[in-house]
């Protein structure tokens, strides 16, 4: 039979994995840089982590292609400052994965019209578990 002290170590051994699993999950992100790289003409894109950040400045705007993860979402404006202080007019969601969509609520705070298809919409809105 099992006895009592070793169920309760393993319960607690348990606990503690469960309890730790989101902060396996998340990825410190602080020491990551945002760099401008110029396509051609109006065009630009900025390196960081994950996807890229797709850029058309002109004179009414930006409008960015994808937004990278939230926190770092002021790298990414002060990046873009340094390029044009124009308003970021729209952001394009190419898809739902976050390190596409991750800034869309520090941006729509912000007052920026986010455009997407419906499916990334309807998966943002939803609870994540």
């Amino acid at each position: 039979m099992i006895n009592q002290k070793f169920l309760k170590s393993l319960l607690v051994l348990v606990s503690i994995l469960f309890l730790s699993l989101p902060a396996m999950g998340q990825r410190d992100l602080s020491g990551v840089d945002i760099v401008a790289n110029h396509v051609a003409g109006s065009f630009y894109y900025l390196q960081g982590a994950g996807g890229n950040i797709g850029l058309s400045i002109g004179e009414d705007g930006v409008v960015m292609i994808d937004d990278q993860f939230a926190p770092l979402t002021d790298k990414i404006l002060e990046a873009i400052r340094e390029l044009n202080d124009g308003e970021i007019r729209f952001v394009i969601n190419t898809h739902v994965h976050p390190d596409h969509t991750g800034g869309n609520e520090n941006l729509g705070n912000m007052g920026i019209l986010i455009l997407a298809r419906d499916e990334v919409r309807v998966r943002l809105s939803a609870s994540q578990p």
